[in-house]
């Protein structure tokens, strides 16, 4: 508050964070200034209330075969707003309308994984994820698109053949494997001499 007149004992303090606890100080001023502070309140913590703020950085990917690994960092304890704190996530294939949801009841926790042999690799999901306490669900992320896991490759290259080119340096050759992109992203090929 502001500074309140010398005949007044009591204000409100308000503008607070819900669910976290504070200790008050009061300081007698006069033309001349402020004086020392008093000795500090008991602690007193607000009530609780709906959490108003949702995890950033939804993301994922990655993970083994037949898993969606959906990722967030973890809203800290000062904006939990209460006791009972967690997170609901909440994904569906693209182009789906109805949303499949879990719930994670560690606030500390920043990911989850959802394992399912339905999973095809490399399938795009939308993904959200929310927050609620005792108090209620707070609101969810904006949605972002998260893809499953992809497939490793199940056929080597083809019509591998190698010629020297000189005492120190042979040039290997190969014939592309045949590569859906639904499988996932062909990183590379990796040639190795026995």
């Amino acid at each position: 508050p502001d500074v309140i007149d010398g005949k007044t004992f009591t204000t409100t303090v308000v503008d607070l964070n819900p669910w976290v606890e504070y200790e008050f100080r009061v300081v007698a001023s006069n033309k001349i200034g402020g004086g020392e502070p008093s000795l500090p309140s008991e602690k007193v913590r607000t009530e609780e209330a709906v959490p108003e703020i949702p995890p950033s950085e939804v993301s994922g990917g990655g993970g083994s075969r037949s898993e969606l690994v959906i990722t967030w960092d973890p809203i800290p304890e000062e904006l939990q707003n209460g006791e009972g704190f967690g997170y609901v996530v909440a994904f569906r294939p693209f182009g789906t309308t109805t949303w499949i949801q879990t719930v994670v009841t560690s606030p500390d926790t920043p990911r989850y994984v959802f394992r399912n042999e339905s999973i095809l690799p490399f399938s795009p999901y939308e993904v959200k994820v929310g927050v609620y306490n005792n108090k209620g669900e707070g609101p969810f992320s904006s949605v972002t698109t998260v893809f499953s896991a992809e497939e490793e490759p199940s056929i080597a290259p083809s019509g591998v053949s190698a010629t020297s080119l000189s005492s120190s340096v042979i040039e290997v050759s190969w014939t592309a494997i045949p590569w859906k992109m639904s499988s996932g992203r062909l990183l590379g090929y990796e040639v190795s001499s026995f």
